[in-house]
């Protein structure tokens, strides 16, 4: 039996990471599975060999903060591989710290294979060189990236992006309402604010604002919270109430495309959620706020001119986006109201192309992958 390591601890790089496993099953791949990797993982048969809550940290400021903890996790990881010895590594996003990884495993003599590698497209060209020293085969979720890789000489594949598949199969908005025992009429506001302690921290008290002022223009809006996680709770409730937030507002956990399908308009921070409001068919607005010191770090090396995925594949501002302090409450009650109006289904309309823009290579190709890194 052969042997594999992953490293995925949040919720969409354990989407990937469960698309990794049931490919190479598929491939008939009999798989020994150790990894720093969320409950879902563990679920799936992962054996988990160390917590990797640390790396839902985001920016430099955080990161420096934790480099401690970060550390430690550096050294679970490089003693578990020098002892066990897999035959590769999976190492899905997080590319300041899986670079490290993919670095260590190759000295080890340890088979790389990255999925979701960083932005190159965006910042930080340079890493490219980088890549091609550490890493065996890249998966990538969009097809733009493949000639920046094959330029460069890395072996690259397009792995289908899983929430095509999981939005095709979520309930519509009947369905949903009835799962989440609401009433099937009346307007909808969902807010997804990240799965990130950070995030959250950032963004909790103008959510709250935001929702406070919208429902002030329409009393009758019902408010619908998505939560990643049950241990975000305590922290959402303190910050919702210190934001007078409206006390009716009610919080679901785990059920992110059960709240979209039911939603007649988002507020989503800017992450993986865009994509899958988007697919969703969904008006939303796009808010996100970063350490002041992180954001002005990165402002001078960001390439693109949008934040929100959709609105870079689509090459146009469809979601409206309110980042640092354009982040002002009133205003994007007004964004979000204006939505709830005729602008919404023509917002939606304007994303009709976003699914052909995510198709994989043939399952067979990935598999064949899976074969030559995995076995």
């Amino acid at each position: 039996m052969s042997k594999a390591f992953i490293l995925a601890v949040e919720r969409s790089g354990e989407n990937l990471g469960l698309e990794i496993m049931a490919n190479a099953a598929q491939a008939g791949l009999d798989l020994q599975w150790s990894g720093v990797v969320g409950s879902r993982l563990q679920a799936a048969g992962v054996e988990n060999i160390a917590d990797g809550e640390v790396l839902a940290m985001i920016g430099l400021v955080e990161v420096l903060r934790h480099y401690s903890h970060l550390r430690r996790l550096y050294g679970q990881i490089r003693q578990h591989l020098q002892a066990e010895r897999p035959d590769c590594v999976v190492l899905i996003d997080h590319p300041a710290f899986n670079l490290h990884i993919a670095k260590m495993a190759k000295k080890l003599g340890i088979r790389v294979l990255y999925v979701v590698g960083p932005q190159i497209w965006a910042w930080r060209s340079q890493r490219i060189h980088q890549i091609k020293r550490v890493v065996d085969h890249m998966l990538v979720l969009f097809p733009f990236e493949v000639p920046i890789y094959a330029q460069a000489g890395v072996p690259v594949h397009v792995l289908a992006h899983p929430l095509l598949a999981q939005t095709a199969a979520a309930p519509n908005r009947e369905n949903a309402r009835a799962t989440l025992n609401m009433a099937a009429d009346g307007q909808v506001l969902a807010l997804l604010p990240g799965s990130r302690r950070g995030e959250l921290e950032r963004l909790a008290l103008r959510y709250a604002e935001t929702a406070r002022r919208l429902r002030e223009q329409m009393p009758d809006l019902r408010i619908l919270v998505a939560l990643a996680r049950e241990e975000l709770r305590p922290l959402w409730e303190r910050l919702w109430k210190q934001g007078a937030g409206p006390e009716d507002a009610r919080l679901v956990v785990a059920q992110t495309q059960t709240v979209l399908a039911a939603a007649d308009v988002v507020l989503v921070a800017s992450g993986t959620a865009t994509l899958e409001t988007a697919l969703m068919q969904r008006p939303a607005v796009v808010v996100y706020i970063l350490n002041a010191l992180t954001f002005a770090f990165v402002r001078r090396l960001v390439k693109t001119p949008f934040v929100a995925m959709p609105n870079i594949l689509l090459k146009k501002s469809v979601y409206p986006e309110f980042l640092q302090g354009a982040f002002e409450p009133s205003q994007v009650a007004d964004a979000l109201a204006a939505l709830l109006g005729p602008a919404g289904p023509e917002q939606v309309a304007k994303l009709q192309k976003l699914r052909g823009l995510l198709e994989g290579d043939p399952p067979e190709q990935l598999q064949q992958v899976l074969r030559e890194m995995l076995a």
